[in-house]
């Protein structure tokens, strides 16, 4: 399984060779593109299909910025979620109400903040389905809306470096919807888990993908999202292969 080192600082040249020594060898995986592992079906993934990949990735590397969750720069269609109830306040008033002793007030609003934790949940586990689902269609219009907008974004696709910057995050799954894969893919998600806080939220599962006659095997995946005006956006999303 790859470890962080090997996520962050694998040099695309090194990369490249890895590709090529698993094209040469029958028994061992073949990866194409972007490290997206296939096991079966038709192969291919040499030195070709190394190079798009680190030229993106040289790139990405020379715009390196720390990866902020909360930009402000994301676009996308105004909410139709209607007024967002800010987390914030209703602690800040739950906690008056307790110290006041108006407990009736306090259980109000305790239900009030359950009931966004849970509206918030279901809205970024939506947002997480639109994003498998233009994965699995490689759809490319779809996958340019559900993303944030700006240079805080990111992808770490498996067995790749750290992709940063909307464009080149959006080059990235160009590759990825341009290739051979025989779409639409069949992505099964489990273990699937979500937390939300504030206008942040996160999703982890393992993706289990599958083409036709092929396998990609299992991917642990973390999927980062944020809200700008009432609307989920992913802005990174983090695969990586683990061993059977």
């Amino acid at each position: 399984m790859a470890t962080a080192s090997d996520v962050w600082f694998t040099p695309a040249a090194a990369l490249g060779g890895a590709r090529r020594a698993a094209a040469a060898s029958s028994s061992a995986p073949r990866r194409l593109q972007l490290g997206r592992r296939r096991q079966g079906g038709r192969g291919g993934g040499g030195a070709a299909a190394a190079q798009p990949l680190a030229g993106l990735q040289t790139r990405s590397f020379r715009l390196l910025r720390p990866a902020l969750v909360k930009s402000g720069e994301a676009e996308g269609n105004p909410s139709t979620e209607g007024t967002i109830l800010d987390e914030q306040t209703l602690k800040r008033d739950l906690e008056i109400a307790v110290e006041e002793e108006d407990y009736v007030r306090a259980a109000k609003l305790r239900d009030e903040l359950r009931l966004l934790h849970e509206d918030s949940k279901a809205s970024v586990l939506a947002a997480n389905s639109r994003f498998y689902h233009a994965f699995k269609n490689g759809d490319l219009a779809a996958m340019h809306s559900v993303w944030a907008k700006g240079d805080h974004v990111c992808v770490v696709h498996p067995g790749a470096g750290r992709i940063s910057g909307y464009e080149l995050v959006m080059e990235s799954w160009e590759l990825v919807c341009g290739s051979d894969y025989e779409f639409p893919l069949q992505i099964d998600l489990k273990n699937v888990e979500v937390h939300v806080r504030g206008d942040t939220g996160y999703v982890t599962c393992m993706e289990v993908v599958k083409t036709k006659g092929s396998s990609w095997g299992k991917q642990v995946a973390t999927n980062v999202f944020e809200r700008v005006d009432g609307q989920w956006f992913i802005c990174i999303h983090h695969a990586s292969h683990m061993d059977e």
